[in-house]
């Protein structure tokens, strides 16, 4: 894996549990500490992190956060837009579909089915939404479900739209995830669904992850923020008939 491609990762890791070691990112992606260190120290170097004892916490550049979590709130607007009344829609989890489901307010008689403890504890209190919670196996960090149980679940379902949230796409390698333990319970969401919408900011757009989930063909829309770096990516996927909402 390209150093580049390793951090990006790493930040991804720290917008969700804001802290991690030395030790984990160096079994998780089976490279020495020593490397793992030169790339802490280069990113803190970028002003993207901050070293700890041990490892890094989460930091930097206040600003380019900021218009990054804009960006990423303008993209689940945009794809609430997207939802009728009476839908059956299935979430997968992540922090653009979680914010997305907050948006679900003003809708009426939908049904959301997801693998993602925060947005059910979201929905749970909307009264007009039918929620499902697919069972299984947890996260050690029980952010979500998966495995078996929940994809057996799944089959039982046909849904009218997928909302995906992907730690990459791109036109090369399709649709991947960081996370190994979904993916094959994302490429059964894409299979239950009629409407394939794949959610992910300019940071994702052209970007490989770790876990290939599914070819980029499978999306009907994809939806991301306007971002210059990402545009000649995002022109070959509306060659590729993906329409492509750029917010």
């Amino acid at each position: 894996m390209k150093v580049r491609d390793r951090e990006k990762i790493i930040l991804e890791i720290l917008q969700e549990k804001q802290l991690v070691s030395v030790d984990e990112l160096s079994r998780k992606f089976g490279v020495s500490v020593v490397t793992i260190r030169k790339d802490l120290q280069h990113l803190e170097d970028e002003g993207k992190l901050v070293r700890t004892f041990g490892g890094a916490a989460a930091g930097g550049v206040e600003s380019r956060e900021q218009q990054r979590l804009e960006a990423i709130d303008r993209i689940a607007a945009r794809t609430a837009e997207e939802i009728r009344d009476g839908d059956c829609v299935i979430l997968n989890a992540g922090s653009t579909t979680l914010l997305t489901a907050r948006k679900f307010q003003k809708l009426r008689e939908l049904t959301v089915i997801t693998n993602s403890v925060s947005i059910a504890r979201e929905l749970s209190v909307q009264e007009e939404i039918q929620l499902i919670l697919l069972g299984g196996e947890m996260t050690a960090n029980a952010v979500f479900t998966h495995g078996g149980a929940a994809i057996g679940q799944l089959e039982q379902y046909k849904a009218d739209k997928v909302i995906l949230s992907a730690s990459g796409i791109s036109c090369r390698t399709g649709i991947t995830t960081r996370h190994m333990e979904a993916a094959d319970l994302f490429h059964k969401m894409i299979e239950r669904a009629d409407e394939v919408f794949v959610v992910a900011d300019d940071t994702k757009v052209g970007f490989e992850s770790f876990y290939y989930v599914s070819d980029l063909k499978v999306a009907d829309k994809v939806i991301t923020n306007r971002c210059e770096a990402s545009e000649a990516e995002l022109c070959k996927m509306e060659k590729m008939g993906i329409e492509v909402i750029r917010c």
